[in-house]
């Protein structure tokens, strides 16, 4: 059925969306940024390298838990009660084993990263993990009827509780990488209290039907063979480290990853719960998926391309100002690994594609190649050291997103020169702002960090405003043009609402 001529846009309704989640995941940004400034200077590298390691453990938990239902929620075009059910009671089932396996396996893991207190930490989390697939759940189905608004309110509560309440006054109060521990547990039940409160009136009791798991599976299928080597992706450098490395390298390569993972989690927030749902609405519509994803990789590549580029010449002094002194280990792997920024955030972007089309097996082997590249790359750079592990992530990542391009083309006959075309004006800008960041450096020596970093971030926003107030078209090229008109019409729209 046709939407009703008053009906929002489906155009509208992800720009929207995607501003209430990026909106308040900048906050949260932000406040992490803060709480990581605090808990830096009161917790060792050790310590966070602990957490850091159980954390990898818990991950693999939360993978399996699921079955990919999640995503099927979401991509299939219509769902009923009895699916809703049938998800719900299958992955549950599921995450209360795999919290059971997690809680037994503890030692094995302790002993294959040589981090002995990883032990107790696993056991104490093993109980999150039924929660976290309730509260993944509970997302997509606010996800697939796009109430945004609600996710990202709740998830930025569940934050500020666990930080703000939990962490930093434990840290304060003597409790060590406990303090991190409580911080997990209370954003994992907040949020599930959260996302039920949320989604009441979608949830549905749990249940299951034989026939609605037949039709969701072959689709959930699909979505959960790229899980095991996605987890390879996403851990097997921490892993490496700490096998090798240690605790100690561990904590520093997790403060120096720190901003990447964060910008690249709230992408992928961005991506799940907005642009996700909204190409699964035109998946049969080849050229509207074309201009969805053009416009995704100009905009990601307007902000992340500068963004990366100007954290890497002031890697040190924002590792100074963030975390302190004893930090200075992780600005050579900070500086690496934010160029890495805008290779994380495209990926997400081209996946987001293939759920939408339902065809998530196209990325089996692109995840495969890329976990088997950074296993290989970590395993034989880690006894030089974190910043020879940061080179080998950065290059098998560039050559990961080119692949993912090719693959793109062949999708949707998306041409590789309009796919080279959207990053010209970034790339522009990115080398606009490292020139004045450079000058700004030469001719400021000898000045405090702090004073300059401050500064160069007055100067390259004020480059990047002025340019967009007179020379636009330097900057967003045609496929977000129209995007930054509505985004001034919307912003008059906001203020009045808040003031109302």
């Amino acid at each position: 059925m046709a939407p009703s001529p008053s009906a929002p846009s489906l155009t509208h309704r992800t720009l929207k969306g995607a501003a209430w989640i990026g909106g308040t995941s900048t906050v949260q940004l932000g406040l992490r940024v803060m709480s990581v400034g605090i808990l830096a200077r009161l917790l060792s590298p050790e310590e966070y390298g602990i957490v850091a390691g159980a954390l990898v453990a818990m991950a693999f938990a939360s993978m399996i838990c699921t079955m990919g239902l999640a995503p099927t929620l979401i991509q299939c075009k219509e769902i009923r009660p009895d699916h809703v059910a049938t998800a719900f009671s299958s992955s549950l089932a599921i995450a209360v084993l795999a919290g059971v396996g997690m809680f037994f396996v503890a030692p094995f893991a302790a002993d294959l990263m040589r981090i002995p207190e990883i032990e107790s930490v696993m056991r104490v989390l093993a109980f999150l993990v039924p929660f976290g697939a309730f509260s993944t759940l509970c997302e997509s189905l606010l996800a697939r009827n796009m109430k945004t608004k609600s996710l990202a309110l709740r998830t930025l509560f569940s934050f500020i509780v666990a930080t703000f309440l939990v962490a930093i006054p434990m840290a304060y109060a003597g409790f060590g990488y406990w303090s991190l521990v409580g911080m997990e547990l209370a954003a994992v039940l907040v949020g599930a209290l959260a996302f039920a409160f949320a989604a009441r009136k979608l949830l549905v009791f749990p249940g299951f039907s034989l026939t609605a798991f037949r039709e969701l599976w072959p689709m959930s299928l699909g979505f959960s063979i790229n899980y095991p080597i996605t987890y390879i992706v996403a851990n097997a450098d921490q892993f490496l480290i700490a096998r090798i490395l240690g605790a100690e390298a561990l904590g520093f390569y997790s403060r120096a990853s720190f901003l990447i993972r964060n910008a690249n989690n709230l992408f992928n927030t961005i991506a799940r719960i907005s642009m996700f749902p909204a190409m699964a609405q035109v998946q049969e519509q080849p050229e509207r998926l074309r201009k969805a994803v053009l416009k995704s990789l100009s905009l990601t590549a307007l902000v992340a391309i500068p963004a990366s580029v100007f954290c890497a010449i002031f890697s040190t002094e924002i590792v100074f100002l963030l975390l302190g002194a004893q930090w200075s280990a992780a600005a050579g792997p900070f500086a690496l690994l934010s160029l890495t920024l805008y290779l994380h955030l495209a990926r997400r972007a081209c996946a987001a594609l293939f759920q939408a089309l339902g065809r998530p097996y196209w990325m089996t082997g692109l995840h495969a190649f890329n976990a088997l590249g950074l296993v290989v790359g970590v395993s034989l750079t880690a006894p030089h050291g974190l910043i020879a592990v940061c080179g080998a992530i950065l290059t098998v990542m560039i050559f990961v997103l080119a692949i993912l391009f090719l693959m793109t083309n062949v999708a949707i006959g998306l041409s590789l020169r309009d796919i080279a075309l959207v990053h010209l004006r970034p790339f522009g800008v990115a080398m606009g702002i490292s020139i004045l960041c450079v000058a700004l450096q030469l001719t400021l020596s000898g000045i405090s960090g702090t004073i300059i970093l401050v500064t160069a971030t007055a100067l390259s926003a004020a480059f990047v405003l002025m340019l967009l107030r007179f020379k636009p078209q330097w900057v967003i090229d045609s496929h977000n043009l129209d995007l930054l008109e509505k985004v001034r019409v919307m912003l008059p729209l906001a203020a009045r609402r808040l003031k109302a």
